[in-house]
């Protein structure tokens, strides 16, 4: 997987600061439009098209092997979508699981064992940012805010150098910063033992020009 990530194109580095790229996750016709991998151990990820009226001509994707294994965690990276600095915009639905019930967002992936991930969780209504590093976690930050099961969210990431700041449904969290991963990479969605979550629409912009 590392040489596919590192050979996709950046394709919205050189968009104007108001333009946005619509970064597809399935097709019109119901296929998926990522590709599949996984970090950690437990069933190979399945990621499937899904009928939902609210998802993108009809269709959201979904991860559904389900799989309560602790240490899986099964992502899609986009093919059409690389860079180091980016405004982004998901929106998702947590639909159901046992043990898990969270959605994922993940970038600057140099492998399926090397990037950063957003991820929300409908248990514990939280907001956690995590380095991904050769397979293993460290969270760099966390906040607690509601995340309702069956209703869509819309999740905002920005990364700008060494500066991230996250956002949920249009309420601001919080801001890290961090260097231990400051290169370009892949974007893509990610998941977690056996959540089931649909995944709708990923945009993807430059980042808002620094305050002055």
């Amino acid at each position: 997987m590392r040489s596919l990530l590192l050979a996709l194109p950046l394709l919205f580095a050189t968009l104007p600061a108001s333009a946005q790229l619509v970064v597809p996750l399935t097709t019109p016709d119901g296929r998926v439009a990522c590709t599949q991998g996984k970090t950690g151990i437990g069933r190979p990820a399945d990621w499937r098209a899904v009928a939902d009226p609210d998802g993108p001509d009809g269709w959201a994707l979904a991860e559904r092997e389900p799989d309560a294994t602790d240490q899986r965690f099964p992502l899609c990276i986009s093919e059409q979508a690389q860079g180091r600095d980016f405004d982004a915009t998901l929106r998702f639905k947590i639909v159901s699981g046992s043990r898990d019930q969270v959605a994922g967002f993940m970038f600057r992936a140099q492998s399926a064992s090397d990037y950063y991930v957003v991820r929300v969780n409908a248990r514990d209504n939280s907001v956690r940012l995590y380095r991904m590093d050769k397979g293993k976690r460290s969270q760099l930050g966390t906040k607690e805010t509601p995340v309702e099961l069956g209703k869509w969210h819309s999740l905002r990431v920005i990364a700008a150098n060494d500066r991230i700041e996250i956002a949920l449904d249009g309420k601001p969290l919080y801001g890290i910063n961090d260097r231990t991963l400051v290169q370009a990479g892949a974007l893509g969605v990610w998941s977690q033992g056996d959540s089931v979550t649909h995944y709708g629409s990923l945009l993807v912009a430059p980042p808002p020009p620094p305050a002055r």
